[in-house]
């Protein structure tokens, strides 16, 4: 999307009277400042040349602003007081944090005060009180002075619609104020529900509110700018700015809009305001105003782009963005649109702004321009500008006094984005007496004017990725929703996968497709259970040609090498890949997944397909499993039985795949994208079977060597009755809590709650389906207002509509999840009551409940679906001990502020898989393998998505040579085991994998044909690693509590006895690679970190999280 305005060469000489200009306005500004200037960017000028000192500050006007909890709060200030440099704060404050910061152990609660006094006072020019008679004398003052100000309403975050419409109203309240003519609004502040691949829906719900907020500007003689924010926000917003501008009853109107020079799609979007703005003022004489600025959420664009691996939006340096902001300011000082459109220059760059002025004037439409500052920034620059005949507009956020500590987010990206070196901002507290920094700044300054010419004007983020070459592993980026062309290809997916009214699916055994009488109906959750497709469905005997079809083949696909069988993955994954849309258009149908579910599940699957081929190597003597079962739940219809497959192929195995009979046209894309990519279908067969006696046949046949079953403890304990020899590894269940301790940040932790409580409705084995909220937040009105109208204002609908953000669930309510939706306990209560909303029972309302108590069924038991339940906790300690109460441990989450409160936690919470300051939900391939603590996993201990996952599904030669076993322990140890290694290689979020010890002793039982090999080794891995070991040769013999059983006695080992305790018996022989055998003893675990701070990789938290002890 290029510019439409070529640059002017011409105006490079006016950079020079510009300079000259600039030196008359600076030294201007220094006759001008008052004392309480000087002194204020003194300190600031100050507390530039510390790191650590805006880290303090940064604490101070964020984390100690937001804990409701004086105790935590005046923890935290304490930290930070204690980074409080003589170079950062001068001698007088860093003295006086020091003390108070020692005072505030013995009286918290008036130090806390004080700090929140002090931050007030030291913001209340750049945050200004919204109170009627505060904020009009401020504006009177600065209408003396040839001043005016743009409002700007701050507030709670905006989480749900009663938290807009309160947005809204205040807006509205304040556009009635007579002595307000000028206002600035965010579009997301006013509309909760603003889903970027919603793109008319999006547009359909602001314009209502633009109306009228229209409505009141024109009867009140406001000017209403509409604030832009990220980039996903760019097209919406100026569509519907045209679109209701362009409505008869605001043909005549003025308004304005925003355009950010840090993204090169403003240069396109400017271009399409001035034709459109052209002919609507011939036709009507509306005119409309664009702010130029160079934005302020860079970071937070940048944060984004990483987590999801786009392309970042913005320009890449600061100096390509003050390259983009003077062409746009080239392309908008023009006559032959300066009646029909305004222009705001709004940059505390003296250099720009003098050289935007000089362009005006050569051009001869000064008048078209406004010139636009920060309130409180540069009081004496503002002041200097007017009197020079330039009125200035200043960009002033107000908040009430109650939100407040809600409102310094605004501070904190301000005082980010003017740190760095190459800000102007920055080297402007003290440039007027420097000349090297002003010599620095007008360099910068001759390099925008020149680099202007040849700046790309092109999008950044949509651009063509090349395909990987060879067999080199990285993540599959997710799909970009700001994409048209991706919009437009899952709009026609799912116009194709609707309007298929009764698909015929089959089975594949042997390499045929096979038709069967027996069938069973597929059906559509987002349709009232709609029947969409029949799939054929299989007997004994199909079973019995299954299996013996996957043993003729396993030797010549066992004898692959292993980068052919990698190949074949590989290819299959581009397959998957090209198939995406239509791979979310079937799920959409079949699982009810909203697209911003299905997307990352796709990406899941070819993550699998090309880790598992890559991780399949050093297989020494090992030999294939065999015959590998695979048994995928239907809440991941995709990735997860793709995962399974793709390691067992990837370890030399062939593949029965039994699909969950809720998601088999799901099932039947996966094995269709496998084929495709070279797998045989004998090598791989699809096999849907009911929940029946023949399916019970093919559980427990005996030529089935293992099965990856993804499922409840309840089914994998089903499984092992029929069959207890039955070679099983499972992801089990998980009763998965996020506590928010009196450290948190409420904005963010209800958002990160509601998200992983009610994605996928609730049903993703890793949601979180209870929240341990510490007593201090949990009595705020704030938390309870905000999740209330954070779930309330969930749009539940079809999966495949655009605007739905929770789906349907995949059956009727049945047993646990029917009493979660429905009954309370003894001093439960509704926030939010479930509501069915379909007939067939599948659309639900989400529900949270109140009071519920530690210890009961609700804190107990899973349940698959949109119920939260929330327990008050009295303390942080008593909240990590409810949270480990369970029996199971699968995933875990903390929101908190505190750094040692977040180290505390990662320590002794019992869980696979532990999330810091962000959602529970979502494990990605190698970044955060998959897999869970106690009875969340049966089986063999490997992740998902990890690095041990393959070798699971091998068989391993019996030690012998005890010295070179001991040798790959040692290396494995130093390089693996005692480390958290964090393999993402993320900026704003850290990923450490690491091993720690089970939570009981694991028992070895032992008899004649154990061999002293196998038990030196043992005692080798345990000394070195410190894990618990008890040998025995009759279980019965230990009294002590142990959490897992290693079964070396020619016996039969009690594989159901334990596994109803909740325990795994691993009878494996114990390996002669040092590697693979050490890795047994030891539970791995997943730790994901968010180190950002609104993007900002310098604010926030950041714990440690070690391994074990070397």
């Amino acid at each position: 999307m290029p510019s439409i305005f070529e640059t002017d060469a011409a105006l490079d000489t006016l950079a020079a009277t510009a300079i000259t200009q600039t030196k008359e306005l600076m030294a201007q500004s220094e006759k001008l400042r008052d004392r309480r200037e000087k002194a204020s960017r003194k300190r600031v000028a100050r507390l530039f040349k510390d790191p650590k000192a805006i880290e303090a500050t940064i604490t101070l006007t964020d984390e100690v602003m937001r804990i409701s909890s004086v105790q935590s709060s005046s923890r935290i200030f304490r930290r930070a007081a204690k980074k409080a440099s003589l170079v950062g704060f001068g001698a007088v404050n860093a003295l006086g944090l020091h003390f108070i910061g020692v005072l505030s152990r013995v009286v918290p609660g008036p130090i806390v005060g004080v700090v929140h006094q002090r931050v007030r006072a030291l913001s209340k020019d750049l945050i200004l009180a919204s109170e009627s008679e505060k904020l009009a004398k401020h504006l009177a003052k600065r209408a003396t002075k040839g001043i005016s100000l743009n409002i700007n309403v701050l507030g709670e975050a905006v989480l749900g619609d009663h938290e807009a419409e309160q947005r809204f109203q205040s807006i509205l309240e304040m556009m009635r104020r007579p002595e307000v003519n000028y206002i600035s609004v965010k579009l997301s502040s006013i509309v909760a529900q603003l889903i970027i691949i919603d793109v008319d829906g999006s547009i359909d719900r602001v314009s209502e509110k633009m109306r009228i907020l229209y409505r009141q500007a024109q009867e009140h003689g406001v000017f209403v700018n509409l604030d832009m924010e990220e980039y996903r926000d760019l097209p919406m917003t100026v569509a519907a700015f045209m679109r209701v501008l362009d409505e008869d009853e605001f043909a005549g109107m003025k308004a304005g809009i925003v355009l950010q020079a840090y993204l090169p799609e403003s240069h396109h979007f400017f271009g399409e305001l001035v034709i459109w703005a052209k002919a609507r003022y011939e036709k009507s004489g509306g005119t409309i105003k664009v702010r130029l600025v160079k934005g302020a959420n860079l970071a937070m664009e940048r944060a984004e782009a990483e987590l999801h691996g786009w392309s970042p939006a913005p320009y890449r340096t600061k100096s390509d963005v003050d390259a983009s902001y003077v062409r746009l300011v080239d392309a908008a000082l023009r006559p032959e649109h300066a009646k029909a459109v305004r222009i705001g220059i709004a940059s505390h760059n003296l250099f720009h702004m003098t050289w935007a002025i000089e362009v005006a004037k050569s051009r001869g439409v000064l008048e078209q321009i406004d010139i636009e500052m920060l309130e409180g920034m540069a009081n004496a620059e503002a002041l200097a500008v007017t009197r020079a005949g330039q009125p200035v507009l200043l960009y002033a956020p107000v908040t009430r006094k109650d939100d407040f500590a809600a409102a310094v987010a605004y501070l904190v990206r301000r005082l980010d984005e003017n740190t760095s070196d190459e800000n102007y901002l920055k080297a402007a507290f003290d440039i007027a007496k420097n000349p090297a920094k002003f010599a620095d700044q007008e360099q910068r300054f001759l390099k925008s004017i020149a680099e202007r010419h040849t700046i790309t004007t092109e999008t950044l983020r949509h651009i063509e990725h090349g395909q990987l070459t060879g067999l080199t592993f990285e993540n599959e980026r997710n799909a970009d929703p700001t994409e048209p062309r991706f919009i437009a290809s899952v709009e026609k997916a799912i116009k194709k996968v609707r309007g298929i009214k009764d698909q015929e699916i089959p089975l594949v055994v042997n390499g045929k497709e096979v038709f069967t009488k027996e069938q069973e109906e597929g059906s559509d959750p987002s349709d009232n259970g709609k029947v969409w497709y029949h799939y054929s469905v299989g007997s004994a005997k199909e079973v019995d040609t299954a299996v013996a079809a996957a043993k003729s083949a396993q030797a010549k696909w066992s004898s692959l090498t292993i980068e052919e069988r990698a190949q074949i993955l590989f290819a299959a994954a581009t397959v998957m890949q090209k198939a995406t849309t239509e791979t979310i258009a079937v799920m959409s149908r079949d699982a009810g997944k909203t697209v911003a579910e299905a997307d990352p599940e796709v990406a899941e699957a070819i993550d699998f397909a090309r880790f598992y081929a890559t991780t399949a190597q050093n297989f020494g003597e090992s030999t294939p499993l065999g015959t590998i079962l695979v048994v995928p739940p239907w809440n991941f219809p995709y990735a997860i039985p793709i995962g399974g497959v793709c390691a067992a192929l990837a370890a030399g195995n062939t593949v029965i795949l039994k699909p969950a009979p809720e998601t088999v046209a799901t099932a039947w894309e996966i094995v269709s994208h496998l084929w495709a990519g070279g797998v045989p279908k004998d090598v791989l067969q699809f096999l849907p079977m009911r929940d029946d006696e023949n399916g019970k046949y093919l559980i427990t046949h005996p030529d089935i060597d293992g099965l990856i079953l993804t499922g409840s403890f309840d089914t994998a304990s089903l499984f092992t009755s029929w069959r207890p020899e039955i070679n099983l590894m499972a992801e089990t269940s998980g009763k998965n809590a996020v506590l928010i301790t009196s450290c948190a940040d409420i904005d963010a932790a209800v958002k990160d709650l509601v998200q992983s409580a009610f994605g996928h409705a609730g049903q993703k084995c890793s949601a979180a389906s209870l929240a341990i909220v510490d007593t201090h937040i949990y009595n705020d009105p704030a938390f309870v207002r905000q999740l209330k109208d954070a779930v309330e204002s969930l749009s539940v609908g079809a999966g495949w509509n655009f605007s739905t953000t929770v789906g349907p669930i995949i059956r009727p309510a049945e047993s646990a999840l029917n009493r979660a939706l429905t009954q309370l306990d003894a001093g439960e209560s509704w926030l939010v009551e479930p509501k069915q909303l379909d007939n067939a029972g599948l659309m639900w309302r989400p529900g949270v409940k109140l009071g519920v108590k530690a210890g009961s069924w609700s804190h107990r038991n899973e349940w698959f679906g949109p119920v939260l339940a929330i327990i008050e906790a009295p303390n942080f300690d008593t909240a990590i001990n409810w949270q480990n109460e369970t029996e199971f441990g699968l995933t875990a989450g903390i929101q908190s502020l505190d750094e040692k409160e977040c180290e505390e936690w990662i320590n002794r919470v019992e869980a696979g898989n532990l999330y810091v300051n962000r959602g529970i939900t979502g494990a990605i391939v190698n970044r955060q393998p998959f897999g869970g603590w106690k009875k969340s996993a049966v089986g063999p201990n490997a992740k998902a998505g990890g690095l041990n996952y393959v070798n699971t599904l091998r068989n391993w030669p019996r030690v012998t040579n005890l010295e070179a076993a001991i040798y790959g322990v040692n290396t494995w140890w130093s390089k693996v085991g005692s480390q958290a290694i964090d393999r993402s290689g993320l900026l704003v979020e850290k990923n450490f994998q690491r091993y720690r010890h089970y939570l009981a002793p694991i028992v070895v039982v032992v008899d004649e044909s154990t061999t002293q090999a196998e038990k030196s080794l043992i005692h080798y891995i345990s000394e070195k690693t410190g894990a618990k070991v008890i040998f025995t040769t009759d279980l019965s013999d230990v009294k002590e509590k142990f959490s897992r059983v290693r079964w070396l006695a020619s016996s039969k080992p009690p594989v159901l006895e334990m596994l109803q305790q909740g325990i795994s018996v691993d009878h494996r022989p114990v390996a002669q690679r040092g590697d693979i055998e050490a890795a047994r003893w030891l539970i791995e675990q997943s730790v994901a970190i968010t180190y950002h701070r609104y993007g900002n990789p310098n604010g926030g938290p950041k714990p440690t999280c070690s391994g074990l002890p070397a």
